[in-house]
């Protein structure tokens, strides 16, 4: 059976996304994957997910990557990610392929979020960008200046980084059962010890 590599996952995400920001942000994904995946292997295990931190890295990597393509039909994102998946040769049966289908799935209606890892990216992909917004108002303009208090104090003001749905971010909780300090703690960290490749 074909599987995904993480060399593979970069190379599809180069070819099809040009804008270093957008690249970041799906690096930063799959790092807070990684240690969402870290976290839960010592706390909160479920065994209906990639046992390993490569899958779930490669994931975060994929989850946007046909983004700069779909950006103006939104019914259309994920869908072109898919088709790439066939081409490779991932079956849709392969839990990577399962779990994109259940990204933009408000939109495209073909599958609700069930697994630790679809949840997981459910849950991080807004609190990435969210972290990256509060960074880059430092003065140093690093991760590095960032702490979970201070995420904490911009998450309740809701007119700083409007956008971000706070609920989705949130359902950690419920549906992973990590605390929203620790979930927000668990990226964070991931994101700080990847810093230059995020360019921050």
């Amino acid at each position: 059976m074909y599987k995904m590599t993480k060399e593979k996952a970069l190379e599809i995400l180069h070819k099809n996304m040009q804008n270093t920001n957008l690249r970041r942000h799906c690096y930063a994904v799959g790092f807070a994957l990684a240690g969402i995946y870290d976290y839960l292997k010592e706390n909160n295990w479920k065994a209906d997910s990639p046992d390993n931190s490569e899958d779930w890295e490669i994931l975060g990597i994929l989850h946007d990557s046909d983004y700069e393509l779909t950006k103006d039909d939104w019914t259309q994102h994920t869908l072109k990610t898919l088709e790439w998946f066939k081409e490779e040769g991932v079956s849709e049966t392969d839990p990577l392929y399962l779990a994109e289908t259940s990204h933009n799935n408000k939109i495209t209606g073909l599958r609700e979020p069930q697994t630790q890892m679809e949840w997981a990216l459910e849950c991080c992909d807004e609190l990435t960008g969210f972290i990256v917004a509060i960074a880059v108002i430092k003065p140093e303009k690093k991760l590095s200046a960032v702490d979970v208090a201070g995420v904490k104090k911009k998450f309740k003001q809701k007119a700083f980084a409007a956008a971000v749905e706070r609920e989705q971010i949130s359902q950690c909780e419920e549906k992973l059962n990590i605390p929203l300090d620790a979930f927000v703690e668990v990226v964070l960290t991931s994101m700080q010890k990847n810093s230059q490749d995020l360019g921050l």
